[in-house]
């Protein structure tokens, strides 16, 4: 029995003390697109209470709230798609309505949030990741068109879209006027 519990014991901490740190896959090698926001030709992030909402072919991905990871950088899912083109639309604040009562009249105003939307088109292609995530695809030859609402300008910066941190497009944009 003892001779049993020591070889036991022998391929319990080989098994826990051959695992390395690249054997496991990290959410963080997910491929995001990062967008970071700059006021209109500067390189000063553009944050105080910028709210956002961010769709991807009519479906919500980021709902109402302030992105609360960082409110100059957003970090939006990329989908696989038959024809290689992702449609998102960036909403920039919330829609709401104001009464304003003067003697007998009562005024309401919907102050409706300005939206873009933003395309990417791209090439699939596979490369490796790491002992734990193996091979994966990524997106590369990325390019980027906007619909110009909100966003005044845009600067490509990485047509390479592979992991949740490299900045892919800044946008240019002044900050919400409500």
């Amino acid at each position: 029995i003892l001779k049993g519990s020591f070889f036991a014991l022998i391929a319990a901490a080989f098994t826990l003390t051959s695992c390395e740190a690249d054997d496991v896959c990290l959410p963080e090698e997910a491929p995001f697109v990062t967008l970071n926001f700059h006021y209109p030709n500067s390189e000063t992030d553009l944050e105080d209470t910028i709210f956002y909402k961010a769709y991807v072919n009519d479906t919500l991905l980021i709902g109402e709230g302030n992105n609360t990871k960082d409110l100059s950088v957003l970090n939006l899912p990329i989908l696989t798609t038959t024809d290689l083109s992702v449609k998102y639309i960036l909403e920039q604040g919330t829609t709401y309505n104001t009464i304003q009562i003067d003697g007998t009249d009562t005024i309401r105003t919907t102050h409706t949030a300005p939206k873009d939307s933003l395309y990417i088109n791209y090439t699939l292609d596979n490369q490796y990741n790491s002992k734990g995530c193996g091979f994966g695809i990524y997106f590369k030859d990325a390019t980027f068109t906007n619909s110009s609402t909100w966003i005044q300008s845009t600067q490509i910066v990485n047509t390479t879209i592979n992991d949740a941190t490299s900045t892919n497009l800044i946008i240019f944009a002044e900050p919400r006027s409500y």
